[in-house]
Order: C-alpha cells, then sequence, then structure tokens
C-alpha cells in the first residue's frame, strides 16, 4: 500500500488533468446528475476546497487504488492461504494494468473498482461459511450506487452465479437483509433515473453507437492486457481452481465472469466493465497450490516485477509528453492522451473569442478546461450542453462562440454567424479536439429558453 501510494503521488502531477476531472471540476454540488450519481463528483468538491493542485484533486483515487491492494490480499485469506500468498496477491495488484490507471486519474471507476473488490470479497467470504457477509455486500453495493449504477450489473451475474453454485446461500436471511440493505440506499440514485427518463441509457447508447463495434473486438485482449499479460496462469487459477472444487467458495465468480463478459459484448459501451470482477480472480489465483507447486517464490515474485514494469510504462506518465512515445502510450491507453494539451486548446479558445462573448462548447472536457484556466469573468462566460453542464443554463448575452460540431449545427437559431476557424488538434488528440469548427454568432431569433434545449447532448464523449 505505501509503494504504490508513493508511486501515484509522484506521477500525479505530470502532464495535465484528465477529461472527466476537468468535467467534474465544472459541476456544482447536487445530489444527482444525468450522467452518473454523484459521489465522485462529491469527492472532487471536497479536494478542490483544499488545493486546485492536480495530485490533491487525485488524492480519492490514490486512496481507492491503496485500499484496492489492501483489499487483494485478503483474498487468499479467505482462501485460507498464508501471509506470503497474501503479500503476491497485493502487490500483483497493485501495480498491474487497470488499477494503475485508474488510480493515477480520479474518475467514477476509481471508486467503482474498489467496491466491486469489496462486494465479490463477501460474496467469497459467505461461500466459505460466513453467510452474515452478504449483508454487508449488500451494504457496501448500495453505497456504491451512489457513485456508479454499474454495480446493479455486478448483483445480477453475482445471483446467477451463487444460483448456479451455492443456492442454498440465496435462502438464507442475510441474503434478504442484504438485498432489502442494497434497495433502501440505492432507491434514490435508480429512481431519480427513472423518474427523469432514464438519461444515463442515452449516455451510454452514445458510446455504444461511437465505439460499439470497437469495443466488441478488442474486449478480450482489453482485459488480458488489463489485468497483465504475464499474470495469465495467475487468474486462469483463480478462476478454475475454485470451480473444479464442488462445494468449495469461490466456484460463483466464473459464471460471474462470464455474464459480465456477455452483457459488455451486448452493451458494448466500455471494455472495462468486467474487469473488476476479473482482478479478484487474479488475487484469488495466489491461493491455488497448483500455482505454488509450478512456480518457485523467486518466478512468481519476478513474474510480479516484470508486470510492474510493464504496466507501469503504459499506465502513467513516466516519459517527457512528446512523440513517439505519447502517440505510441495513447493507443495503448487513451486516457494518456486525454491529459494533454488544455492548455494548448484554452489558449486557441482565448485568442478567437471577442470581447463580450460566451462560449459554448461541445464537450464538457473543453468546457470544463476553459473553466478550469480561465479567469473569473472567463468562467463566467464557459456554457456547454454536453450532459450535466446543459442543466447550468444558457449564456445571458446575445453574442456568442460556438465550438463543435453539434454547437456549429445550432447556427440556424442565431440572426448571424461568421466563421472562427477550426481548433488546430495536438499530434495526439480525442476524437472529439480533432479539427471542431468555430463560429462566431449574435443575436438567437428567439430567447435563450427556447434556444438552450436545441444545445443538449447526453453522451460519454
Amino acid at each position: 500500500m505505501i509503494a504504490i501510494t508513493i508511486l501515484l503521488l509522484a506521477v500525479a502531477p505530470r502532464y495535465g488533468p484528465h477529461w472527466d476531472e476537468l468535467y467534474f471540476g465544472m459541476l456544482p454540488l447536487h445530489w444527482w446528475y444525468v450522467d452518473q450519481p454523484p459521489l465522485t463528483v462529491w469527492l472532487s468538491w471536497l479536494a478542490t476546497q483544499l488545493s486546485d493542485a492536480i495530485w490533491v484533486q487525485r488524492l480519492p483515487a490514490v486512496t481507492a487504488a491503496a485500499l484496492g491492494a489492501f483489499v487483494a490480499g485478503l483474498y487468499p485469506r479467505v482462501l485460507g492461504a498464508g501471509p506470503r500468498a497474501q503479500r503476491l496477491a497485493a502487490w500483483a495488484h497493485a501495480f498491474t494494468v487497470y488499477p494503475l490507471m485508474m488510480g493515477h486519474i480520479f474518475t467514477t471507476a476509481a471508486i467503482d473498482l474498489l467496491a466491486w473488490q469489496v462486494v465479490i470479497l463477501l460474496v467469497l467470504r459467505a461461500t466459505a461459511g460466513h453467510p452474515r457477509s452478504l449483508v454487508w455486500a449488500g451494504t457496501i453495493a448500495g453505497l456504491a450506487a451512489w457513485n456508479k449504477l454499474l454495480v446493479v450489473v455486478l448483483l445480477v451475474a453475482l445471483f446467477v452465479g451463487l444460483l448456479l453454485t451455492d443456492r442454498q446461500l440465496l435462502r438464507t436471511r442475510h441474503t434478504v437483509i442484504g438485498v432489502v440493505l442494497f434497495g433502501l440506499l440505492a432507491a434514490p440514485q435508480g429512481l431519480a433515473q427513472l423518474l427523469n427518463g432514464m438519461p444515463m441509457a442515452q449516455v451510454s447508447a452514445g458510446l455504444v453507437e461511437a465505439q460499439g463495434d470497437l469495443v466488441r473486438l478488442t474486449l478480450v485482449p482489453t482485459l488480458f492486457l488489463f489485468v497483465g499479460p504475464p499474470l495469465l496462469l495467475v487468474w486462469v487459477a483463480g478462476l478454475v481452481d475454485p470451480w473444479r472444487t464442488p462445494g468449495g467458495p469461490g466456484r460463483f465468480l466464473l459464471p460471474t465472469l462470464l455474464l459480465l463478459v456477455a452483457w459488455t459484448l451486448a452493451n458494448p459501451a466500455q471494455p472495462h466493465y468486467p474487469a473488476g470482477a476479473l482482478l479478484p480472480a487474479l488475487a484469488m489465483g495466489w491461493a491455488s497450490p497448483r500455482l505454488r507447486a509450478r512456480w518457485s517464490p523467486a518466478k512468481r515474485q519476478g513474474v510480479i516485477a516484470a508486470n510492474a514494469v510493464m504496466a507501469s510504462l503504459v499506465c502513467l506518465p513516466l516519459l517527457p509528453a512528446t512523440d513517439p512515445w505519447l502517440s505510441l502510450q495513447s493507443r495503448i491507453n487513451p486516457t494518456i492522451r486525454d491529459q494533454v494539451g488544455w492548455l494548448d486548446y484554452v489558449d486557441q479558445v482565448r485568442e478567437v473569442r471577442r470581447e463580450g462573448e460566451a462560449v459554448i462548447t461541445d464537450t464538457y472536457a473543453l468546457a470544463g478546461a476553459l473553466h478550469r484556466y480561465g479567469s473569473p469573468e472567463e468562467q463566467a462566460r464557459v456554457h456547454s450542453g454536453h450532459n450535466a453542464l446543459w442543466d447550468l443554463g444558457p449564456p445571458r448575452g446575445d453574442r456568442v462562440l460556438l465550438v463543435g460540431e453539434h454547437a456549429v449545427a445550432q447556427s440556424a437559431a442565431f440572426r448571424t454567424c461568421t466563421p472562427a476557424g477550426t481548433l488546430q488538434a495536438r499530434p495526439v488528440a480525442h476524437p472529439q479536439l480533432i479539427g471542431p469548427p468555430m463560429l462566431h454568432c449574435e443575436e438567437p431569433v428567439t430567447d435563450w429558453q427556447t434556444v438552450w434545449p436545441q444545445f443538449r447532448r447526453l453522451s460519454g464523449w
């Protein structure tokens, strides 16, 4: 835990804020948002009360990553393995790809990964003879619903996994209590979505439309990468060994994972969704007697070290943000691409923007960058129709600079518009920032309350 904390804090200030971090920094405190529950935004706000420094804003992600390593070390303990296996599980988890990636930037996935680890650990304890753990599993899952409603998919997969392997657990009062507690805790966020027309479903559909085919094509290789190719035999052992032991703990994990993979193929918004169930298999694998017989202690440590080096180079900003390294790293890990160039984009918009103009952007990230790096006067004139930023309302004046294809497409809502060029992308850039057009527009043809709904855009990008 100490080692991963030191590493993540050391690299946290390098490059710049991530796409989502810029968005969270612009959102006010609300109890729900159209595109996500509020916990990550609340924690981001709390961090900004301490400092605007990037490393401070990433403290929640670093903390979640360190706790994740601790939780990973508990899996072999539940399976009866000793301290050595527990240490190996903690080190392997801390320094593999997906936990490093989520520990470096603070997004909803950082807290979600930790929540999934804890819930699956508690279900594992239940299958090992401690059914009361299911009460806590329901409680943690209910709290996790205030961060990301994806935990509902995990619970459905776990239910089916237990139905196939440990059906008797589902008949206990602890399961009933856990389900009730989850329902009570998660209800406010679920009802908010239902009563507002399920806007999160529209956000997910936008991601599927943008990258669904690619996610389906690359899902399995991506999961291999996220958990660490050198550790393949370990997580396979963590899945297969329990399955081969009738009546033993952990048999539910294999069908649970397969269901999550199938669900992701059917709803290919993001490829990382099943990783939260695959990483527990990695932790459980270090308890495998077959693995201990096959790999010497030195080999186990060597494999973890080799994977740690590879994962650190892929996930973390260890080298200067220059080509060709940046291009290569961004192809493997797009979150790196989303951390560079923001000051350049802000300067371009600032040069084009005329005195007294408000700015309306297509993307919440660019709006967040303009807000983060702008003066108080500039911050007050930044607007976007993207996701929850649309709820902050339209500009007050009649002169605007439109940035992005969707925003520019609303030019008919103004009496006059003149070209303002295009935003020049860096060699490595998010697709939404590759040459978006800009327009100077004046005088909406009707009032802003009528025009503003045209700018609304619900999408993950």
